[in-house]
């Protein structure tokens, strides 16, 4: 999964959530951490690993 592509797409209002599971957790969090706006994604635990990441808008300083 081209993970950088989805949150530019999630910033950009193209999509709402990336949902990411355990497996693929290394993966996003890769992408995640070279990502200028990661301040501005914010994840929501589910149960057994998964994460739900939403684009913050209100968090933008």
């Amino acid at each position: 999964m081209d993970y950088t592509t989805m949150l530019n797409d999630l910033v950009a209002g193209k999509r709402q959530t990336i949902e990411v599971d355990e497996s693929n957790f290394f993966a996003f969090n890769q992408a995640w951490k070279a990502f200028n706006l990661r301040k501005q994604i914010v994840g929501e635990a589910q149960i057994n690993g998964h994460v739900i990441y939403r684009f913050s808008e209100s968090d933008n300083k």
